[in-house]
């Protein structure tokens, strides 16, 4: 059954702001929440491994989430916000040890 056009997305640049957003924005905002988080913990071994499969669970539900958006760009705006504040995490924890 096909779905109905009213609800597609017509534009070409929303639909390359969602998908880019989908693919490139959740896995940077994985990852960086991921180095934010590792910045509080004791070093462990194990944490790699534990990690690597959380991030890709966190990356594939941030790829559905970005579809939920109605304009692609304000899901960049979110992600790349998030990213931003981890990133600031990690740098000023960085510093100050």
């Amino acid at each position: 059954m096909p779905s109905n056009p009213k609800y597609l997305t017509q534009s070409k640049w929303q639909r390359f702001a969602k998908v880019s957003a989908a693919i490139l924005g959740g896995f940077l905002l994985a990852a960086s929440f991921h180095m934010a988080i590792a910045v509080f913990l004791p070093e462990e071994k194990n944490l790699l491994a534990t990690f690597s499969f959380s991030l890709f669970l966190l990356w594939c539900t941030l790829m559905c989430v970005a579809f939920l958006f109605k304009n692609g760009w304000k899901c960049w705006g979110v992600y790349g916000g998030i990213s931003l504040l981890c990133g600031l995490v990690v740098y000023f924890k960085a510093i100050a040890a």
